[in-house]
């Protein structure tokens, strides 16, 4: 075989899907920025912030599920050169993420109660609550950025939204130093100025994308906001068809690490620290399967658009190996160093020895995550997010969780054992993910006429 378009086609890939790579990383930075100087005001400070990243989280991972429906969405009107459906879809989209924030602007305020009803101390709650209410003023930029990411992610612009990402993270810095510790001639303001910071960094990266599209030549043809555009059914109609199982999807995903989490706390002190270090490792690796997701998304709806079947299943099947190959690197990191790895986190010898345990399995749970997601993501080129759903269902909970528990609880094989049940769940997924791609696109054998049209 030709090296030749594997070389090229490896390059777009990679030129499209590092932006999002650091942006997930810059994403995450933002996070630990939070973490960090929270906790420098103050324990209460840096508890209230943790609890409300716990409940706030799944909310914004239904979001970003459901705004990128948009990628397939455009790629495949790129590919089909129906350039003019694109704008109309981009503003409907917008519309869909103004609902969504409004809505949880309408749930957040009550989340607390969770804490209240799980015996938190009652400053602590008294803080989240101050910080919930600081942040869901942010949530309409927030959602609203979602939409015009993804929608530039189908058009493989990426490195824009890399640079804006990277402004908001300068803002939360400044804006932070600022505001939870009272400089400058502001007020003292703690974990809720944190708050208040996030949303001023999320106006500030949606203003940066309004600014961008207006005056981008690469997105000029387009005309992304040449006009106003009422909601639309028949838009949300397709927007929300795949966008719902792919929010659904992610946030099955979330609820299994954050039962995984808890189900560690029942082993004890030290085995939730080397499975949070294990964990928070994996999820830093994470990001570039993600990132290169999101350009296999594109690749493979360009093709679909273009009705090149023959180039869907080259560019799917790439990315997969691609991803996989990545994921084979980080995994052989973890096996050879895991020592260095968890001395970054801690020098307890009991957490060390554990986690470096844990470590070596999640250098499994790495290939069958980066062969999973990137399987997920060629599928959602070709639109299908109900049965990768469905798929996600039964392997993440019946087989993962079930096999975690009945590993860990009855058989009582130990910390370990609750891993190998992630991994199975995970790996059940990528399968049956990977065999639904090679079937759906087999169907569409390309015939003489594609070629003339």
């Amino acid at each position: 075989m030709n090296a030749t378009p594997i070389i090229q086609e490896s390059r777009v890939l990679l030129r499209i899907g590092l932006p999002v790579v650091i942006s997930g990383v810059l994403n995450l930075s933002m996070q630990f920025v939070d973490t960090v100087m929270t906790g420098h005001a103050g324990p209460n400070e840096l508890a209230a912030v943790a609890s409300a990243s716990a409940l706030f989280h799944p909310i914004v991972c239904l979001g970003i599920g459901v705004m990128v429906a948009l990628t397939p969405i455009v790629a495949q009107l790129e590919g089909a050169g129906r350039i003019r459906k694109i704008g109309p879809n981009v503003r409907q989209g917008i519309w869909i993420s103004l609902l969504l924030a409004l809505l949880s602007m309408l749930l957040l305020p009550y989340l607390s109660n969770v804490l209240l009803w799980m015996d938190y101390e009652p400053e602590v709650v008294s803080i989240t609550d101050g910080y919930l209410e600081a942040i869901i003023w942010g949530l309409p930029a927030a959602f609203a950025f979602l939409a015009i990411r993804h929608s530039l992610d189908g058009l493989g612009i990426t490195r824009p939204c890399m640079y804006l990402t990277l402004l908001g993270l300068g803002v939360n810095i400044i804006g932070n130093y600022t505001l939870i510790f009272g400089n400058f001639g502001f007020p003292r303001m703690g974990a809720v100025g944190a708050g208040w910071t996030t949303t001023i960094a999320h106006w500030v990266i949606l203003i940066g994308a309004l600014i961008y599209l207006q005056t981008s030549q690469r997105t000029g043809t387009i005309r992304f906001l040449s006009r106003f555009d009422w909601p639309t059914w028949s838009y949300w109609r397709e927007i929300l068809r795949i966008g719902i199982p792919s929010g659904l999807s992610f946030g099955a995903e979330v609820c299994m690490f954050t039962v995984v989490a808890l189900m560690m706390g029942k082993f004890g002190v030290t085995a939730l620290a080397a499975h949070q270090i294990s964990i928070n490792v994996a999820a830093l690796t994470f990001m570039i399967p993600m990132g290169i997701s999101a350009a296999i998304t594109q690749r493979v709806g360009n093709a679909v658009g273009q009705k090149n079947w023959k180039e869907v299943r080259f560019r799917g099947w790439l990315g997969v190996g691609v991803c996989v190959g990545v994921m084979s690197l980080t995994a052989s990191i973890f096996i050879l160093f895991p020592e260095s790895i968890i001395g970054l986190y801690t020098s307890d010898n009991a957490v060390t020895d554990l986690a470096t345990n844990i470590l070596w399995m999640a250098a499994l749970f790495q290939l069958s995550d980066g062969l999973q997601v990137s399987s997920m993501s060629a599928l959602r080129g070709l639109k299908d997010t109900r049965i990768p759903l469905l798929t996600n269902l039964f392997s993440y909970w019946p087989v993962g969780m079930g096999l975690a528990y009945l590993f860990g609880f009855v058989w009582e094989w130990g910390v370990i054992s609750v891993w190998g049940g992630l991994i199975a769940g995970l790996s059940v997924a990528a399968i049956l993910h990977s065999l639904r791609f090679y079937l759906l696109s087999q169907v569409h054998i390309p015939e003489p006429q594609y070629a003339q049209t």
